[in-house]
């Protein structure tokens, strides 16, 4: 299946370009281009690409607008920017921007970003063993219930291998499944905290006993190994660092 990519840029020469050099790239796929910030987000939804190409100065809609209601639908979209402001870079990568690319760039540059994304994704995918858990030494304690639709769902603790955004409600996945639910990130966070799950990234709450291993993805960003489940959460550089100084030394 191919890297599919949704372009948001108003100029229509620069969309030319970088459609042609994101076409250049075997194994990419331009399925969308919009010149207007709403229109990309309506788009989005409606196509759903793995890979937005933005622009910050965007009619209807900035680009970084556009990338956060874009993360709030789906945290794992490879987010690269494309633009002639290169102040906004901080702000970018505050939404976890995949890369952020300066005009004028070299053609070829897009092309390494394109591939990037592809090992990424084929490391991704090709993590198709699902592990049991490593038998830890503190239990995770009780269950609890979620609200599905018309239905409840008693869920262990110990179960739940991640939670995140998904279509700007919450996704919780456990082993064996997920469930969708209308609280917030942050109230889980607050509930699950004692209870070795971890803030590891604005969109991404992770249960520690599922952890396998991180590895590089993007700028400031590591993805999540977990056992039981093919996904992989992500979790910010600065979090790695909080992670390591709260595990270290202890056994979880």
């Amino acid at each position: 299946m191919n890297l599919t990519v949704l372009i948001a840029e108003d100029d229509p020469a620069m969309r030319q370009v970088i459609s042609g050099a994101v076409m250049g790239v075997p194994g990419v796929e331009v399925v969308g281009q919009s010149g207007d910030g709403m229109e990309a987000l309506e788009l989005y939804e409606e196509l759903r690409p793995r890979v937005v190409m933005v622009d910050i100065d965007l009619p209807g809609k900035s680009g970084l607008d556009l990338a956060r209601e874009i993360f709030d639908i789906n945290p794992w979209t490879y987010l690269v920017f494309c633009t002639g402001y290169s102040d906004y870079r901080d702000k970018a990568f505050e939404i976890y921007a995949f890369d952020y690319l300066v005009k004028p760039f070299r053609v070829e540059r897009i092309g390494q970003t394109m591939s990037r994304i592809l090992a990424v994704e084929s490391a991704r995918e090709g993590d198709a063993k699902i592990d049991a858990p490593v038998s830890r030494s503190t239990p995770v304690q009780g269950a609890r219930l979620f609200r599905d639709a018309e239905k409840f769902l008693m869920i262990d603790l110990k179960d739940i291998v991640f939670i995140t955004r998904e279509n700007r409600k919450t996704m919780v996945h456990y082993v064996g499944g997920k469930v969708l639910t209308d609280e917030t990130l942050g109230t889980l966070e607050d509930q699950l905290r004692d209870q070795m799950f971890f803030r590891a990234h604005k969109g991404f709450l992770i249960n520690l006993h599922h952890v396998k291993e991180l590895v590089p993805c993007g700028k400031s960003t590591y993805q999540v190994v977990m056992a039981n489940t093919r996904e992989r959460p992500l979790i910010t550089w600065d979090k790695l660092r909080e992670l390591e100084k709260m595990t270290k030394g202890v056994v979880v």
